[in-house]
């Protein structure tokens, strides 16, 4: 069947999503206050009449999605999305690259901004920019563990991202799997919202805050980003509910349906993140005590936050991290490359691959010593499968090579090596904030250097194996 067609009805939902739970709630909000935004209102009304035609035309069409379709059909429909999603930015002033470097930012909920005063955008655009990130976040859940099981009919390349759990801790039917996720997500959202409310924030700020925190991406409605409340109990939330979305979704829906944390303890991914976590805490925090000069509580303050901020891949701010001297922001930096759990709605290369390739090299050093020992390796108790081992090994280095090759292009645009290291990293991993020049916004980079990161996010979020395929003539052939 025409792949054509098959992108015109998956688009429909889509489109239809995105016009209920991103554009509408800023839509009226705008009615209340300077007058209904023209932007919004056309693109709320043309994602409703395409979403109608659709359902009129295509509803009762059968659809079997190949491998192909799975992938074509997400590529397009994140840069389609993305640039629908950047009009109402150009329509406040803002260029075209620029527009669609925030729109992008928020929907692969990276958290980049070029947005140099935030306190100029009229509320119901903060709240749609807002709700970018909360939509870009759940759908992409709904995508990993999802729509990409079943279109993809078990590819092992994409295997590392949704082994282990999308066939258990799910309903294998796809419409039950993805309103229980959304079901969750909504959840997580009211609890983060109303922990923020109690600590002091007004509705709008704790509702802002909670859309960017659950989704893990990082935009704030203030300049100052989280800094901005000067709050302990406030900070402590965001970590908790960072750690939350980092965390396979998976595992939390067994945990509620089963009444037990058993699954979360017994799961090596979520050990061996946590472990992550708390030895990067333990060594940004003496760092910033001994090599910094910091006080104790700062130390403390900055160590726990900032460092769960950027290893989840949220890339929530205290402060510019240039003012925390340049060891400390470079470590996490490095330690993000790890990124969040499998299955979640964080970046970076999953602790669940790189765990993998920790255990292929420890379980090749053991061989070396003792040759003749039978040595498996396993995750959660299974042997990982040599298909598994050649998917990891293939990620990383077609991972390695993208970074390289985004690197390459900000410095042949004139871009000090420790910006641009900082810049593409954070774009591929959908980080957020960078360092050097890169440390409060990114409103120094040209045009093209944009449009290069904007380009990074979303292959960062498409997790490089759907982005890479489509280069391929054969893909095309086939």
């Amino acid at each position: 069947m025409n792949t054509s067609l098959k992108l015109f009805r998956f688009l429909g939902p889509t489109l239809l999503f995105f016009g209920t739970f991103v554009v509408f709630p800023p839509l009226v909000m705008s009615y209340f206050g300077a007058g209904l935004d023209a932007n919004l209102l056309i693109i709320w009304l043309a994602t409703i009449i395409y979403a109608v035609i659709i359902a009129l035309t295509l509803r009762r069409r059968k659809f079997s999605y190949t491998p192909k379709d799975g992938f074509i059909i997400t590529f397009v429909t994140w840069v389609f999305v993305s640039l629908i999603a950047s009009f109402p930015f150009i329509g406040q002033g803002l260029s075209f690259s620029d527009s669609v470097f925030e729109a992008v930012s928020g929907l692969t909920t990276t958290g980049s901004t070029s947005i140099t005063n935030l306190s100029e955008l009229p509320d119901y655009l903060l709240l749609y920019r807002q709700l970018l990130q909360w939509a870009g976040g759940v759908g992409l859940v709904i995508v990993v563990l999802a729509i990409i099981p079943a279109v993809s009919g078990g590819m092992k390349v994409l295997q590392a991202e949704t082994a282990g759990f999308a066939d258990k801790s799910f309903s294998p039917r796809l419409r039950e799997t993805a309103r229980s996720l959304l079901r969750f997500y909504l959840l997580i959202t009211f609890m983060c919202a109303l922990a923020y409310w109690l600590a002091g924030m007004t509705v709008f700020e704790a509702a802002t805050h909670s859309f960017s925190t659950v989704s893990i991406g990082g935009f704030s409605i203030y300049n100052e980003n989280i800094g901005y409340f000067d709050s302990f109990q406030i900070e402590l939330i965001a970590v908790a509910f960072m750690l939350i979305s980092a965390t396979n979704f998976g595992l939390h829906f067994l945990a509620l349906t089963k009444r037990s944390i058993k699954y979360h303890l017994n799961n090596d991914e979520f050990k061996f993140f946590l472990l992550v976590v708390v030895v990067s805490i333990i060594v940004s925090t003496l760092t910033l005590l001994l090599k910094e000069g910091f006080s104790i509580n700062d130390s403390l303050r900055f160590g726990v936050f900032q460092t769960v901020s950027i290893v989840t891949t949220t890339g929530y701010t205290l402060e510019p991290l240039s003012s925390l001297g340049n060891i400390m922001p470079f470590f996490i930096f490095i330690i993000a490359f790890i990124g969040a759990c499998s299955g979640s709605v964080g970046g970076g290369m999953k602790a669940w691959r790189v765990l993998t390739l920790l255990k292929i090299g420890f379980s090749n050093i053991t061989k070396i010593m003792h040759p003749n020992a039978v040595s498996t390796t396993k995750m959660n108790g299974e042997k990982i499968s040599s298909s598994q081992i050649e998917a990891v090994f293939s990620f990383i280095a077609i991972y390695i090579t993208f970074f390289l090759l985004f690197l390459f292009v900000l410095i042949f645009q004139n871009i000090d090596f420790y910006s641009a290291f900082s810049g593409t990293a954070a774009a591929i991993n959908n980080l957020g904030p960078g360092l050097g020049q890169f440390a409060e916004n990114y409103s120094s980079l040209s045009d093209s250097a944009k449009l290069t990161l904007a380009g990074a996010m979303i292959v960062g979020r498409l997790e490089l194996f759907g982005v890479l395929i489509l280069l391929f003539p054969s893909y095309w052939k086939s």
